[in-house]
């Protein structure tokens, strides 16, 4: 909980996030607290019974190989303090690592020229906790993930004087269920996490190899999409996104990462939208009252290119970008500058001669050359989340170590297309990727063996599914007794409530 902040929720939903083997109770709404999905965590160790097995409040100082191998094949030694024992450094000899640390750990600060001449607090998301922090004050947000978007609503709710929010890129905007539709003057309240809405039939478990090495499917379900959301909200940029746009060449699945914290949407929007080409249909997404009323909006601009002497931001020249155009004869000089920029990787307690996580090249997991050194959740989904990934990882690397599966050779199509300059190189297709590891390990189902196993019910839920854990431990190395019963139900009710048009849609697209 020290990463954590007030009012945060998981953008992920309760069925894609929780363990394959142990779930939250059905009423449970589809998106929970952080404090929630903390008790959760603690649940599931009590009902597995691991607390004997972890030893927390351990600072690690040093992994190192030993010199040879020692009794019973060790082969690494962990230097750690022992908080429980006055700090005491101790060692723990073992045959393999798995490096679990996460994607947020080291924070990412740009250079930023003048940032000195603030006259205000300048500081990482990692350090907001209350919109107390807020309140009152010129807010200057730099990025545009999903923090990003969580501070730039709490800045408004905390009656910041002005918020303004410099990125160079742009975001894909989705809210994280699909809820609150007008059409024909009725205004639909559903609730369909967008998480589970790609289909694991013509995604993963059906595709011709030079379809996924195309990436064809990922181009074909944007083209789709991208018609459908003008229809629906009168832009293809995103869900009701009419700012922060993405270059064309760059807009779509298989190049981004979806921004699901969309509650600030309805106040970027607000010196942007215009009305919907087709609102005699009354076609349109709604934006929650509370929202909708509000008379405050968030500004976007370009990034901070220096800060002058007066504490002035001087914005990167950006004449293709329509907010640069409104903004750039507007004074902004905040009191209070956010940085919303992500996290770096550091292994400063690794020692050198140990690969990390960019060596990781056979699945993201293990280099070639040290196979028993796995980095586990250093992937980031395009629409996703690293829990249920990082899960996946553990039943792959478990197969690779003891011997139940061979060391993969075939090249992967999972990764999102980046750039040679972006900053993050390790982006993957959620479904894509999970799909390979289960195929790898054997744990993918053919539809046959699907349906001779457990019947039409559970190949349905499958294929008309999204790429949930639990359906790669229906079959293979990690069959669980429990998967059966979440596929009939829990997961089975994931896709009932689309309806049969839905399905239709989610299937074929």
């Amino acid at each position: 909980m020290y990463r954590s902040y007030e009012n945060a929720e998981l953008v992920s939903s309760k069925q894609l996030t929780s363990f394959s083997d142990y779930r939250f109770p059905l009423e449970t709404p589809d998106h929970i607290s952080l404090p929630q999905y903390v008790d959760y965590l603690g649940r599931y160790r009590d009902h597995f019974d691991l607390g004997p097995s972890l030893k927390t409040r351990c600072r690690v100082m040093q992994i190192q190989p030993l010199p040879k191998s020692g009794e019973g094949g060790m082969k690494h030694r962990i230097r750690y303090q022992d908080r429980h024992d006055g700090d005491k450094e101790k060692v723990y000899d073992c045959s393999h690592v798995a490096i679990c640390t996460g994607l947020h750990v080291e924070p990412n600060i740009p250079d930023i020229s003048g940032i000195e001449n603030i006259e205000g607090e300048v500081f990482h998301s990692s350090q907001y906790k209350l919109r107390s922090q807020l309140s009152g004050r010129n807010i200057l947000i730099l990025g545009c993930g999903e923090t990003a978007m969580d501070i730039a609503y709490e800045a408004i709710k905390a009656d910041a004087t002005a918020v303004t929010m410099c990125f160079r890129t742009g975001f894909l905007s989705f809210p994280k269920a699909l809820s609150r539709f007008q059409v024909f003057g009725k205004v639909f309240k559903g609730g369909l996490p967008i998480d589970g809405l790609i289909t694991n039939l013509f995604e993963t478990a059906y595709v011709h190899r030079a379809i996924a090495k195309s990436r064809l499917r990922w181009f074909v379900s944007d083209f789709v999409i991208k018609r459908v959301l003008w229809f629906l909200t009168g832009t293809q940029a995103g869900m009701n996104q009419h700012v922060g746009a993405l270059p064309h060449d760059r807009l779509g699945r298989a190049y981004v990462f979806l921004n699901k914290s969309s509650k600030a949407m309805p106040y970027l929007n607000r010196p942007y939208q215009e009305k919907h080409p087709l609102a005699f249909l009354g076609n349109g997404y709604v934006d929650p009252p509370e929202d909708a009323n509000s008379k405050r909006w968030v500004d976007t601009c370009s990034f901070p290119k220096r800060i002058d002497e007066t504490g002035r931001i001087v914005f990167e020249q950006r004449p293709d970008r329509k907010d640069w155009r409104r903004m750039k004869n507007i004074e902004v000089r905040p009191d209070c500058v956010v940085y919303c920029t992500g996290y770096k990787q550091v292994f400063s307690w690794l020692d050198s001669s140990y690969p990390t996580a960019s060596d990781a090249t056979i699945r993201n997991i293990v280099s070639p050359s040290q196979p028993d050194i796995a980095f586990i959740g250093f992937v980031r989904p395009g629409v996703g989340a690293i829990p249920p990934i990082a899960e996946q990882q553990a039943m792959w690397w478990t197969a690779l170590i003891t011997g139940k599966m061979a060391m993969p050779t075939e090249p992967p199509h999972y990764h999102l297309l980046a750039r040679q300059s972006s900053r993050i190189q390790y982006g993957v297709d959620h479904s894509a990727y999970m799909s390979t590891l289960a195929k790898d390990f054997g744990g993918a189902p053919g539809l046959l063996e699907l349906w001779r196993e457990y019947g039409l019910k559970i190949l349905l839920t499958y294929s008309f599914g999204a790429s949930f854990v639990t359906f790669y431990r229906l079959l293979g190395p990690f069959r669980s007794r429990e998967a059966e019963e979440i596929a009939k139900t829990e997961l089975a009710e994931t896709i009932t409530r689309r309806g049969v048009l839905g399905n239709l849609f989610f299937g074929a697209s």
